[in-house]
């Protein structure tokens, strides 16, 4: 065989091993995509994809059985699984257990992030006894901070993650000026700033609603809302997390409040009956002259607005939030429920222009909600009437109805609900699955759970004196 030859030979099987490797490599990088995407072959020989599933819980370290067969690994961790209902069961030594049923779909993340493990013993210790019953127990909303009222309309401001109490007191009487006893024991705490900083308090006097801003860091500079602008307020809220811009309703008109430089914008929305914001847009009901409603969606950095529907009754509101980088909008009317999701219209809806199709279309069984919220960093959807609850979880589309045979409901962090059943402590998942109970605790005071997850903070009733009592349950 001749130099050149062999020479054409070598280079053929070189093109041709690098071709196979070429194609080897292609092929594997195909199948571990297709497993990252979670992609199988079942018993039949079929391809089809499977769910991830993150599994977290506090604290950390639980043993982990999904549909009867125990994993090696423990929390937090991810697990891949065929599409469809899975139950998954969590335990810990020295804690309560921990189960639920969940749903996977194909391609898609599930996260399972809230579960929460109780000592299954905790020690209760008394932080604070009251000689003066308080009228009000209230969290930050970040659970870092807790706020107790009292009737002579002194607050106390105390820091919920210390071992040791830390407290600051004011005193109402010193900000809401020429006000009455009595004024002074009704007074509502209306919002709690994200910030921390600043609260809004409302009292009557005259027949006339006050509101005032306390500020409390530093509380000279808590102003008299109606005595500095001379308007009348029916609704007012925190516009942003530091809680110096404000959203108000005055005489049916929507207008914004600077705290900063203490100035009230010219009217911005006219016949407004309701409003709701996220960030930077507002959705208000108005109405109109023929007694209709729409809702527009005004966004607050170029004063503009677009319709987004009308409707013949004038009790539908729309709600507004955001959840893992989508914005989430939810229309109810009466005791008709109605989610969507995705990016918000920037132009006015019609035939052409619809809005996103529902995630969630439903109506209470309670009849019309006296309370709606978002919890769970805007997981969820919640509206409630006294102990009905009705919670939308958007992290799989699934709504939960349920009842808490207690006289007042609270939420004790994000996705916790509680309530005071036969004079004991009842906390709940948010769905109202996985009851733990805690020791006496007094109704109509709410249960906090600190933002670290350590402690429990509850009002107890022992020989007819009421105190604050804490559980280490982390």
């Amino acid at each position: 065989m001749d130099k050149e030859r062999r020479k054409k030979i070598q280079a053929t099987k070189l093109v041709i091993t690098e071709i196979f490797m070429l194609v080897i490599v292609v092929l594997t990088v195909i199948v571990l995509t297709f497993i990252v995407m979670g992609y199988h072959i079942n018993e039949d020989g079929k391809l089809e994809q499977s769910g991830l599933l993150q599994i977290e819980s506090v604290p950390t370290g639980a043993s982990i059985t999904i549909d009867g067969e125990a994993l090696s690994s423990e929390t937090n961790t991810n697990k891949i699984l065929p599409e469809g209902t899975h139950a998954v069961e969590l335990k810990k030594a020295g804690y309560t257990s921990w189960s639920k049923t969940v749903n996977l779909h194909s391609g898609f993340l599930t996260k399972l992030t809230y579960p929460r493990l109780y000592k299954e013993d905790p020690k209760i210790e008394t932080v604070l006894d009251f000689d003066i019953s308080p009228s009000l127990f209230l969290a930050s909303k970040d659970y870092s901070k807790g706020l107790l009222k009292y009737p002579s309309g002194k607050l106390e401001i105390i820091s919920l993650e210390s071992k040791t109490l830390k407290s600051t007191q004011l005193e109402l009487s010193k900000i809401l000026k020429n006000s009455t006893p009595s004024e002074l024991e009704n007074s509502q705490i209306i919002d709690w700033s994200k910030s921390g900083e600043r609260i809004i308090v409302s009292s009557e006097k005259d027949g006339l609603t006050r509101f005032f801003i306390i500020d409390l860091e530093h509380p000279e500079y808590s102003l008299d809302l109606s005595a500095e602008f001379d308007i009348e307020i029916s609704k007012l809220e925190f516009l942003n997390p530091q809680g110096d811009r404000l959203g108000i309703l005055e005489n049916h008109n929507f207008r914004t409040i600077s705290l900063l430089d203490k100035k009230l914008s010219d009217v911005l929305v006219k016949n407004a009956l309701f409003f709701s914001h996220n960030t930077t847009k507002v959705a208000l009901t108005t109405k109109a002259s023929d007694n209709t409603a729409e809702v527009i969606l005004y966004d607050l950095g170029n004063k503009s607005s677009i319709s987004l529907a009308k409707s013949a009754s004038e009790n539908i509101k729309a709600y507004l939030s955001e959840y893992a980088g989508r914005s989430t909008l939810v229309f109810i009317d009466d005791a008709h429920i109605v989610i969507r999701r995705g990016e918000l219209p920037t132009e006015n809806i019609s035939k052409d222009n619809p809005l996103n199709a529902p995630v969630g279309d439903y109506t209470l069984s309670f009849g019309p909600a006296e309370d709606f919220s978002f919890k769970g960093e805007n997981q969820l959807v919640v509206a409630s009437k006294g102990s009905n609850l009705s919670v939308f979880d958007l992290e799989n589309y699934q709504q939960s109805t349920f009842n808490i045979d207690a006289s007042s409901v609270f939420w004790p962090d994000e996705y916790t609900v509680g309530g005071v059943v036969d004079g004991k402590l009842a906390l709940y998942d948010f769905d109202g699955t996985n009851k733990v109970s805690f020791g006496s605790s007094e109704n109509n005071f709410p249960a906090i759970i600190t933002k670290d997850g350590n402690y429990l903070y509850y009002i107890s009733n022992t020989n007819s004196r009421l105190s604050l009592v804490r559980s280490l349950i982390k």
